[in-house]
């Protein structure tokens, strides 16, 4: 089964997917994959919360004996993961067994003399999904994982496999924000809610911290169009937005340094780097609709769209289309067209960056 992605289709799958799991209808295998790493940590939380009750002390206390969790980046090859699944649960009808980043696995298996190879890695994982067990979940997840790739074909058939993207259209993703407030308790006015969008973008991920950040700062009193553009203006340095910003004015410096503080996070590269070329993607094309259309062609709050208009002028047409296309190109390297840029996600973000804001050596200033 693969749901549809980017709509309101993704949210209503998402939901859909979480009632089967609480009530008790599980796949033996899951393929969690997409740029939306909130979306994929709710079903898996899902999963956890079926599996391993909170409230059972029974299941709690055989925790240990029923969970096992996995990274790829630490895996010479499949065989751990596979072991895991075969064993039988203790006190328990199933197994949950996670794998996060099968890519890296790959990575990990290459770089060892000892280790299997990372074709051998990957077909171990996709012959087991042919004859799960019954008495095992299986979920693997990651940003890196290749929609056209074996392990996603192969769950396709015999299992679940959901991709999770940013919402397509800024409409789809207000009515999101909106129905994520409400859901909370808490009533997000219209004209805020739009501002919310425009300033963070589509993603789920993004919106949902964004808008913990507004009811942060709202606290008990009614949520205001005030609280939104605090939230925008109070942004921390190593954010997204700031990113964005950056090489909207050409500034590669800025952006750089940016860049380099969310790949120091902690966070997942591949991850880190597809979320980011979501937003790079959809802030060229707003500029470049800005350049080309005029200020009216684009729905954005004032003092956003001042701020857009701004870094329109500093760009060419021509130079605006390069870096689209260059962005086209860099999806498809970071996927695995690219060995050099799937495997150093931050140095080919750096490449394409001091490239858009004309920074290498040797190149003009920005025409």
């Amino acid at each position: 089964m693969n749901g549809p992605s980017g709509s309101h289709g993704m949210n209503d799958e998402l939901e859909g997917l979480e009632r089967a799991i609480a009530a008790g209808k599980l796949q033996p295998v899951y393929v969690l994959y997409g740029d939306e790493p909130a979306a994929i940590r709710s079903v898996i939380q899902a999963l956890r919360r079926r599996l391993i009750p909170p409230d059972d002390p029974t299941a709690q206390a055989m925790a240990a004996f029923n969970h096992e969790r996995f990274d790829g980046a630490d895996l010479r090859g499949a065989g751990p993961v596979l072991a895991a699944c075969q064993q039988m649960p203790m006190l328990a009808s199933r197994r949950l067994v996670e794998l996060a980043n099968p890519e890296d696995m790959a990575k990990a298996a290459a770089a060892d003399e000892g280790s299997s190879s990372p074709a051998a890695a990957i077909d171990a994982l996709v012959q087991y999904i042919q004859a799960p067990s019954p008495t095992t979940t299986l979920v693997i997840h990651g940003s890196g994982i290749d929609g056209r790739s074996k392990l996603v074909n192969a769950c396709k058939k015999g299992g679940y496999a959901y991709k999770f993207e940013a919402f397509k259209k800024d409409e789809d993703a207000l009515g999101f924000v909106l129905g994520q407030a409400q859901a909370r308790g808490r009533k997000l006015p219209r004209d805020a809610a739009s501002t919310l969008v425009a300033a963070v973008g589509t993603g789920r991920s993004e919106l949902l911290a964004a808008l913990d950040q507004v009811m942060l700062h709202a606290g008990d009193a009614a949520i205001t169009l005030a609280d939104v553009e605090v939230m925008v203006a109070r942004t921390r340095e190593g954010n997204i937005f700031h990113l964005t910003d950056a090489v909207g004015r050409g500034d590669a410096a800025a952006a750089l340094a940016v860049l380099a503080q969310m790949f120091s996070a902690g966070e997942k590269e591949t991850g880190v780097a597809m979320q980011v070329l979501a937003m790079l993607t959809r802030q060229i094309r707003m500029i470049f609709t800005a350049k080309v259309g005029g200020p009216d062609a684009v729905k954005l709050p004032p003092f956003l769209l001042r701020q857009l208009e701004t870094q329109a002028r500093g760009y060419s047409e021509a130079r605006l289309r390069t870096a689209y296309a260059s962005l086209v190109r860099l999806d498809s390297d970071l996927k695995g067209g690219s060995h050099v840029a799937y495997a150093t996600p931050f140095m080919a973000l750096q490449r394409w960056i001091l490239d858009t804001c004309r920074a290498l050596p040797g190149v003009d200033a920005r025409s």
